[in-house]
C-alpha cells in the first residue's frame, strides 16, 4: 500500500534578530509548518468601496481613511488576499475571518465555541469622570469627522465580496474564542492578511499581538496588507513600510506573497 508523503508548508520569514548589539539586523529564516497546524487569517476585510458595500464616505475618515487608500485595499483584497485564501484552502489550511461584532454576527459560524463572556464580558472597575469632560468624543470627531458614529454605512458592512466566508470557513469575534478553536483543531501557527497594518492587524481582537500573547507563531504576508496612509505618505506607502518593520521586530515574521503561493501549491500537489 502506498503511503502518503507529508509535505511541510515551507515559508521564508523575515524578522529582526539581536544576537548582540553589534550584529543586530534583519534576518531571513525558513519555517517548515504543518498545514494541519496552520491557519490562514483574513482580518478586517470590510466592503467599503466594494461593489456590494457602502461607498467611501465623503465626509468621514473611517476604515482605510482616504478614498485612494480605501480603493487600494479593495485592489489588494482582490489581487492578493483572494488568491492567497484559495491557495491556503487547497493546501488544507483552515480559513479564519476575524471581524468586529457588527460584521461577524452576520455569519452563522461565529457562534461556534463562542461563550457568553465573549459577547457580554463582566464589567471592569468604574472609571472616574473625564479629566476634560467630552474630550474623548471631541478628539475622535476631530480625527474621523463630526458625526462619524452615525454614518449609515456601519450597518451595511460585511466581508468584502471577493474574500467572503465560504462553507467550512470560521468567522471569529474574540481572541479567546479564536484561541479555543485553534487549540481544539491543533492549530499553532497563524498566517495573516488584511487591514490595517498599523492598527487592527496589530491590536484588535483576534489580531497578531493578542494571538502572540497566547503563544502562537504569527506571520503576515507583506503584499496582502496595507496601513492607514495619509495624502503625504500614500505614494511611498510610508506607514505600511514602517508598520511592517515594527511587526518584524516586535511581533513575528513577514513573508512574501509569491513564495507563500508556491509553498501552498507544493503542499496541494501531494494531496491530489
Amino acid at each position: 500500500m502506498a503511503t502518503e508523503t507529508k509535505v511541510a508548508l515551507r515559508i521564508l520569514g523575515t524578522h529582526w534578530s539581536t544576537p548582540n548589539a553589534r550584529d543586530a539586523g534583519w534576518v531571513e529564516e525558513a519555517f517548515d509548518l504543518d498545514p494541519a497546524e496552520t491557519g490562514f487569517v483574513a482580518l478586517h476585510l470590510w466592503n467599503v468601496g466594494d461593489v456590494n458595500g457602502p461607498a467611501v464616505p465623503a465626509d468621514y475618515f473611517v476604515d482605510m481613511g482616504t478614498t485612494e487608500g480605501q480603493l487600494e485595499s479593495v485592489r489588494i483584497a482582490d489581487n492578493y488576499i483572494r488568491p492567497a485564501i484559495a491557495a491556503a484552502r487547497d493546501a488544507g489550511m483552515q480559513i479564519f475571518h476575524v471581524e468586529p461584532g457588527n460584521i461577524a454576527m452576520k455569519y452563522d459560524s461565529v457562534h461556534y465555541m463562542l461563550e457568553e463572556e465573549d459577547t457580554t464580558p463582566p464589567p471592569g472597575p468604574a472609571r472616574p469622570p473625564e479629566a476634560n469632560p467630552g474630550w474623548n468624543l471631541e478628539r475622535a470627531e476631530r480625527s474621523h469627522g463630526a458625526g462619524y458614529q452615525d454614518w449609515e454605512g456601519w450597518q451595511q458592512l460585511r466581508i468584502i465580496q471577493s474574500c467572503d466566508a465560504e462553507p467550512g470557513d470560521q468567522v471569529i469575534l474574540t481572541s479567546a474564542q479564536f484561541d479555543r478553536i485553534c487549540r481544539s483543531k491543533g492549530i499553532k501557527n497563524l498566517i495573516y492578511s488584511g487591514f490595517a497594518t498599523n492598527m487592527c492587524i496589530l491590536g484588535s481582537a483576534g489580531a497578531t499581538q493578542p494571538m502572540l500573547g497566547y503563544g502562537y507563531k504569527v506571520f503576515l504576508i507583506r503584499e496582502a496588507t496595507l496601513a492607514v496612509e495619509y495624502p503625504d505618505t500614500f505614494p511611498e506607502r510610508l506607514m505600511t513600510r514602517s508598520a511592517l518593520k515594527y511587526f518584524q521586530q516586535a511581533v513575528g515574521d513577514t513573508i512574501g506573497y509569491d513564495q507563500f503561493i508556491e509553498a501552498c501549491q507544493e503542499v496541494a500537489a501531494t494531496q491530489r
